[in-house]
């Protein structure tokens, strides 16, 4: 129980036995607020209070607090000059997180069920070796997409009945499927924490005691070919779990349209993504616009990871199609600010927390909003494009290019627009009917997630 007392603080007098039912009573800390210590000595007779004095501290102890659970009954409360606005927000980011960490175990168990039958003991030698390595990045992921299938199918169902578990653990291999070809396409030496299949094949061939002139062009060629052999079984195991789990489905239909359509979009998204760089870098009556950058992001982030996976599990419970339509119209937003939002991590944000190099997107000329703005917009393309595509690029260099995004105003401008889609977002899931309140509820601390996230 999450309980939001919707008195203001200076109302809210302490019960007894209210009391003895809560295990937390959370603070919400404004600085000017004066009344903290009153409400701190009022409520700590029976319960543990925690002050939190903005959202990110507020996540920081959620997800620090282990004896949290969907069972625990917590009330949030605020100083005098925060509103009942800004405490639902922190109410819903909870009833997310919650969910979300009911849903993950779920989840990850149901993706070491289907990685152990990845492992076939009557392939070759080499072949086992290639999925063992497929395995282990097929796991511990965030599940992300996964959850927002898992969303779909309860809000077209209304029901936990664990259908919607293999369409889940066939959509993560996908995944990792086509980030192992994402990986070769970007040079990626890590990928979720981990050193990338390719990257693996090249360190291992490094051992070969060789003296062959064209070692090391054959090395690279053979690592980045079987990554590839790798990325395409995974698309097919994917296919193979859902054909296998719903073939008597009456939906299966509609659910592989979507998942193909899915597949067929971000290998759009992903065809532009690689040659608009190099038409930009090597071929100048190509220029990078705006509206090149957001076609990238909706074929392959929007569609990918925000509405794909959530219309798959609607797809899957049976959703009309008007009812379908309607929530990606007010998730289309969250999918163009979760794009950014990856923009700006790969390059402001902390290699330990975002699992990958923060100097990759510079080096490869990766065609972000923050590059379209300088380029188009302001005076510092000369000397943002000294360092940007350096693929020997110093430290020091990188952090001038940060700061040519800061002092052009690409920068603000990247997180202006962030702000607007996310606000979009929440506010069209916040009027639209067709989503029931506690899953309207979780979709909206999911987009508070997002917009506060380090990785």
């Amino acid at each position: 129980m999450i309980l939001i007392p919707k008195k203001g603080c200076n109302e809210i007098k302490y019960d007894f036995d209210l009391a003895k039912k809560l295990e937390y009573v959370i603070i919400i800390n404004d600085e000017d607020s004066s009344n903290v210590g009153d409400l701190f000595s009022i409520w700590n007779q029976k319960c543990k209070v925690v002050i939190c004095n903005d959202i990110s501290d507020y996540y920081d102890f959620i997800k620090k607090e282990k004896k949290l659970t969907s069972n625990t009954n917590i009330m949030i409360i605020g100083t005098k000059n925060i509103n009942y606005e800004n405490i639902v927000e922190y109410k819903n980011l909870l009833t997310f997180y919650l969910f979300y960490q009911d849903e993950i175990k779920v989840i990850q168990k149901e993706m070491y069920k289907w990685n152990k039958l990845f492992i076939n003991k009557k392939d070759n030698i080499l072949v086992k070796d290639a999925m063992n390595k497929f395995v282990f990045m097929n796991s511990d992921g965030k599940c992300l997409r996964a959850l927002l299938i898992a969303l779909g199918y309860f809000i077209a169902t209304k029901k936990d009945d664990k259908s919607y578990l293999p369409l889940a653990a066939a959509y993560e291999t996908f995944q990792t499927a086509i980030l192992v070809h994402d990986d070769i396409i970007d040079n990626n030496d890590l990928r979720r924490g981990k050193t990338t299949i390719n990257k693996t094949y090249m360190e291992k061939f490094n051992k070969y005691d060789l003296k062959d002139d064209y070692f090391e062009s054959k090395k690279k060629n053979v690592s980045d070919s079987i990554g590839i052999c790798v990325g395409d079984i995974g698309f097919f195991l994917a296919n193979n779990i859902i054909v296998e789990n719903y073939a008597e489905n009456t939906n299966l239909g509609r659910v592989l349209k979507c998942f193909n359509d899915i597949v067929i979009n971000t290998g759009k998204g992903e065809l532009i993504d690689v040659v608009l760089p190099f038409n930009e870098e090597y071929y100048s009556k190509n220029r990078c616009l705006e509206k090149d950058i957001l076609e990238i992001y909706e074929l392959k982030t929007s569609h990918y990871s925000i509405t794909g996976p959530c219309s798959l599990g609607m797809l899957l419970g049976g959703s009309s199609d008007r009812v379908i339509e309607s929530i990606v119209k007010s998730l289309a937003p969250l999918g163009i600010a979760f794009q950014i939002k990856d923009d700006l991590l790969g390059i402001y944000g902390n290699v330990k927390n975002i699992g990958k190099s923060n100097t990759s997107d510079i080096k490869e000329f990766k065609q972000t909003i923050l590059y379209s703005y300088v380029v188009n917009n302001t005076d510092y393309k000369t000397e943002l494009l000294k360092y940007y595509g350096k693929m020997d690029l110093s430290l020091e260099e990188a952090e001038k290019v940060r700061d040519i995004f800061e002092k052009s105003g690409a920068k603000k401008y990247a997180v202006d627009m962030m702000d607007k889609l996310f606000l979009d977002s929440k506010n069209a899931i916040a009027k639209n009917r067709n989503i029931p309140t506690l899953y309207k509820e979780i979709l909206l601390g999911f987009v508070t997630f997002l917009e506060i996230r380090d990785n």
